[in-house]
C-alpha cells in the first residue's frame, strides 16, 4: 500500500508500532524477549481423569433358569397357602404392650356427615390421591389421602383408630366405608377388638398378614376377617 494513501490516522499508528518495536528492541536483548512470550504462553492443562474415559465393566450374566411370569405366559398363578397358626410361628419383630379393646360409649354428639362429602369415599385405591398436607392417615394401610375417611363413633376411640378408607374396610373386613359414615352407631375395628392391622397384630405378638385379600377370595371369603375368623374356628376345633 502507498504512503500517499495512508490517512493521517493509519500513519500515525505505523508510526507508533516502529517505536514500540524500537523501544522493546533496546530493553530487551535478541533472543530474551522470544523467551519470555514463551513463558507467558498459556499452558496446556493436563487432562483430568473422569470416570467417563474409564473402560466400562461388563456386568456378570446370571447363571440358572430365566423366570418368566406365570401369567404372561398363560399359566395359573399359584399362591401361597395360608393358615392362621402361621401368626404364630415367629415372634413378632415388634413387642409392643398389648392394648386391650376401648370400652365402647357412643357418643351421642358425634358429627353428621353431609351426604355430598359422601361422594368422596374412595371405592378403589386409583380413586386415592396422596397428600401429605392435607390428607388424613388410614388406620389400616397408613397412607395419607384426600379422600373421606370413617369416624368411630366410640367416645373412648383416640386418633387415627377409628380412619379408615374404603378399599381397606372392604377388603379387611367386608364393611361398606359409606355405609360407616352414615350409621350414627358404628365403631371401628380396633374399639371392637377385630383389627388386622400390623400394628395391631404386633401388640397381640403376632406376625402381619400382608396382603391376604387374594388368598381369602381365592378360597371363597369376601374378606380378610372373614378368612382369618373361619381359619380359626376350624383350628378349634380340630383341637
Amino acid at each position: 500500500m502507498a504512503t500517499s494513501t495512508l490517512s493521517p490516522y493509519e500513519l500515525r499508528r505505523e508510526q507508533m508500532i516502529k517505536e514500540r518495536k524500537a523501544f522493546l528492541k533496546e530493553l530487551f536483548p535478541e533472543g530474551e524477549l522470544a523467551s519470555i512470550k514463551k513463558d507467558l504462553a498459556p499452558r496446556r492443562k493436563t487432562p483430568v481423569f473422569t470416570r467417563a474415559h474409564a473402560t466400562p465393566r461388563k456386568s456378570p450374566r446370571l447363571v440358572g433358569p430365566i423366570r418368566r411370569s406365570a401369567r404372561l405366559s398363560g399359566g395359573s398363578i399359584k399362591r401361597k397357602s395360608y393358615s392362621v397358626s402361621d401368626l404364630d410361628i415367629l415372634p413378632s419383630p415388634r413387642r409392643c404392650k398389648s392394648r386391650d379393646p376401648q370400652p365402647i360409649e357412643l357418643d351421642e354428639d358425634a358429627v353428621v356427615r353431609n351426604p355430598e362429602d359422601l361422594t368422596t369415599v374412595a371405592q378403589s385405591t386409583s380413586e386415592k390421591i396422596y397428600d401429605r398436607l392435607q390428607g388424613s392417615t388410614c388406620h389400616q394401610c397408613r397412607q395419607k389421602t384426600r379422600d373421606l375417611k370413617t369416624i368411630c363413633r366410640n367416645k373412648n376411640c383416640i386418633g387415627v383408630r377409628g380412619q379408615f378408607c374404603g378399599p381397606c374396610l372392604r377388603n379387611r373386613y367386608g364393611e361398606d366405608a359409606v355405609e360407616a359414615c352414615k350409621d350414627q352407631t358404628w365403631v371401628c375395628p380396633p374399639c371392637r377388638g377385630i383389627c388386622n392391622c400390623s400394628f395391631c397384630l404386633a401388640r397381640k405378638g403376632r406376625r402381619p398378614t400382608g396382603i391376604l385379600i387374594h388368598v381369602a377370595r381365592d378360597n371363597g371369603f369376601d374378606s380378610v376377617h372373614s378368612y382369618l375368623r373361619k381359619s380359626q374356628s376350624d383350628e378349634d376345633d380340630e383341637e
